[in-house]
């Protein structure tokens, strides 16, 4: 699908990003719309896939998750990796990868003990390398669309 954003489009998804809560009738506001007028754009934006959802940002500690880590992983079967995945909901995320290893799993996890028994059951179905997540940045930033980006 071929979707122009014009300045409005751009307006509402750094608003929305800034805080996803806001009212139509407040970030028409302040962009100088209508509600029906930003209401609309929000979904033609949704339809066309720009905006994928609204989310909640969760405090991993607070639910018990001490750290966080990385793991590459290679595996014989991806179709192995995904179940084993979907079985463990401490998975933030699965990303397919080229190089040396097949995925990068993101875990959340509440102790060292816990890391090691998912490192197990991990090794079952592959080999893998770890790394604990010590901070994270950027992680939270706005996403500019593409062609506002600065060349380099």
């Amino acid at each position: 699908m071929n979707f122009e954003l014009d300045s409005y489009d751009r307006k509402i998804i750094a608003l929305l990003q800034e805080n996803a809560r806001l009212s139509w009738s407040e970030i028409g506001r302040q962009i100088h719309l209508t509600s029906p007028a930003v209401a609309e754009r929000v979904k033609r934006l949704e339809e066309a896939g720009v905006i994928m959802g609204f989310t909640t940002r969760i405090n991993l500690r607070a639910l018990g998750y001490s750290f966080e880590a990385m793991i590459q992983v290679t595996v014989e079967s991806h179709d192995a990796l995904d179940r084993w995945a979907a079985a463990h909901p401490e998975v933030l995320a699965v990303h397919a990868t080229t190089g040396n290893h097949c995925a990068i799993l993101r875990l959340a996890v509440s102790a060292p003990e816990h890391l090691q028994s998912l490192l197990k059951s991990l090794g079952d179905i592959g080999k893998t390398s770890t790394s604990v997540i010590l901070s994270s940045q950027c992680e939270e930033r706005p996403r500019l669309p593409a062609d506002q980006l600065p060349r380099r």
